[in-house]
């Protein structure tokens, strides 16, 4: 961005929209989050956009193409800290049936476990898949993931600081 778009730098970045929500915990496994996050640590207001979806089922891209318009006009007006990025997801139902834009905080989210697939390609040298898996449970009613469980279109803030101050301070105890 600083060296191709030096004379010219976006007023936004804009990142996805990806298949699959950005929910909770696997946000960090996010390369849509990951962009946002890094048009940010550029300076530069930054959204990544997801869209939910049920395995086996066609993503509803068509309520992203119907609602992200107005929500990016709605957001794009509004001022926000320079060390946060929005991440806004589109739950997985036809746009008539989509909620309204939600203001939500980062929950747990889905995931609960990592598994990791050993495979060996054609030319005999081994690669890994990585496979997130999850369990749809309740997360706090005011997370991401309760409002596109909602059919709610979420708004969250991210920051990169992701510092656990309870653990620094005991970790500062004993040194």
């Amino acid at each position: 961005v600083r060296h191709l778009m030096r004379d010219a730098p976006p007023d936004l970045v804009l990142s996805g929209i990806n298949q699959g929500a950005n929910l909770g915990t696997e946000t960090v496994f996010s390369g849509t989050v990951g962009a946002a996050m890094a048009g940010m640590l550029l300076g530069i207001p930054s959204i990544g956009l997801s869209a939910a979806f049920v395995r086996g089922e066609p993503v509803h891209w068509e309520t992203a193409l119907a609602h992200g318009p107005a929500v990016l006009r709605r957001l794009s007006g509004m001022p926000w800290s320079p060390r946060a990025c929005l991440n806004v997801n589109f739950p997985n139902v036809p746009p008539d049936q989509a909620g309204p834009l939600t203001l939500t905080r980062q929950g747990r989210g889905p995931l609960d476990g990592i598994e990791v697939d050993g495979r060996i390609d054609p030319r005999q040298q081994d690669y890994f898949w990585i496979r997130l898996t999850r369990t749809p449970g309740t997360d706090l009613p005011d997370s991401e993931g309760a409002a596109v469980a909602a059919h709610r279109i979420s708004v969250t803030p991210l920051r990169f600081e992701r510092t656990d101050e309870e653990t620094l301070r005991a970790l500062r105890n004993r040194f």
